[in-house]
């Protein structure tokens, strides 16, 4: 039996108090609110609360908690709500890493034209592969994941590219969130995972062969720093119909190439003038 004191500590939030546990909770259903805001654009409450599973008035509450620090805003035209203007103060230390948009932007278009496929560009956010930049081709299937929005470490060519060269720890925490199945052929035992990620690390591409959506498959190779740092992948996205072994061994050096293109043009782009 806990004594007055463990008792009343536990009820103010000490460790494994109730009030601690609430305020985890509280914070992961915020995050929550923010990725659906960010990925999908206005929401109303309504349909905030549908997504994250909360009552509306849960909901109008965090909305405005965040709010006062202008992390969400309301629509002008619609008042639905989206991010706000505070997020660009938090996130104002990663935009260097950004830059790489404008240095991939060119060769993105460039082997859309070549290949005729969707090609996109990403970045780690610490649990997936977020989405920057997106050029189609020709043959390019349009209801792809947009910019903005999250692909999944573990079953994607672009997610299974950026965890291999996170932090180690990145690899551990996907792990213990779970591991989602989406279709037969995504990875779900976590051995299996490490060593799939252990071996795109030793080749230098990683692949997607109908993991996240039956259909459709893809290839992503790493975009290096200047630094050499992996600050983002490529990924070309492709039919599964049409993602046979050589067409997957042509578009791994294809999109090898781009990424290795995007990383000289940085270099340059960083390199003082004269």
């Amino acid at each position: 039996m806990p004594t007055r004191s463990t008792a009343a500590g536990a009820e103010a939030g000490g460790p494994g108090g109730t009030a601690a546990r609430g305020t985890v909770h509280a914070v992961r259903h915020a995050l929550q609110l923010l990725r659906f805001l960010s990925g999908e654009g206005p929401l109303g409450v309504s349909e905030l609360a549908s997504r994250v599973g909360l009552h509306k008035s849960s909901v109008s509450r965090l909305v405005a908690t965040l709010m006062e620090d202008d992390l969400v805003e309301r629509d002008g035209g619609s008042r639905r709500l989206r991010v706000g203007a505070g997020l660009l103060s938090l996130s104002a230390p990663l935009l260097g890493r950004v830059r790489v948009v404008d240095a991939a932007r060119p060769h993105l278009a460039e082997l859309a034209q070549l290949c005729g496929e969707t090609i996109s560009l990403s970045v780690w956010d610490g649990a997936g592969a977020v989405n920057l930049e997106q050029a189609l081709g020709a043959r390019a299937i349009k209801h792809y994941a947009p910019p903005g929005s999250r692909n999944p470490a573990h079953c994607t060519a672009s997610g299974k590219v950026l965890l291999a060269h996170a932090p180690p720890a990145a690899l551990d925490r996907v792990v213990a969130r779970g591991l989602t199945r989406y279709t037969p052929r995504t990875i779900v035992a976590p051995a299996a995972l490490r060593g799939e990620i252990a071996a795109v690390r030793r080749r230098g591409y990683a692949l997607n062969l109908g993991e996240f959506s039956p259909d459709v498959g893809g290839v992503a190779a790493p975009v290096r720093s200047p630094q050499g740092e992996v600050v983002a992948a490529v990924t070309a996205t492709v039919p599964m119909y049409r993602f046979p072994p050589a067409r997957r061994a042509q578009l791994v050096d294809m999109v090898g190439q781009a990424a290795l293109t995007i990383g000289e043009r940085m270099k340059r782009l960083d390199a003082p003038p004269g």
